[in-house]
C-alpha cells in the first residue's frame, strides 16, 4: 500500500489537530477513571469475599444442603 505525500499531510494534519487530541481525552477519562475504580474496588472487596466464602464453606448448616441440578417448581 503506497501513500501519495498529499494523503500523508492530510492524515498528519489531521491527528494533529489540537481539537482531536482533546476530544481523545475527553472520552478516554471516564474509561480510565472507570477502570482505576473497577481494580481499587475489587482489591479491596476481594479479601472480605475471600473470607465470607470460607466462613461458609466451614459452617456444618451449609454443607448439609443438597445440590440439585435442576429445580421443578411444580412438583
Amino acid at each position: 500500500m503506497e501513500m501519495n505525500q498529499d494523503t500523508l499531510n492530510i492524515l498528519y494534519t489531521q491527528f494533529a489537530d489540537p481539537f482531536v487530541f482533546w476530544m481523545l481525552v475527553i472520552f478516554l477519562t471516564p474509561m480510565i477513571a472507570g477502570a482505576i475504580t473497577t481494580y481499587a474496588c475489587l482489591k479491596a472487596q476481594g479479601p472480605i469475599t475471600e473470607q465470607v466464602w470460607k466462613e461458609w464453606r466451614e459452617d456444618p448448616k451449609f454443607q448439609k444442603q443438597k445440590v440439585t441440578s435442576s429445580i421443578n417448581y411444580n412438583e
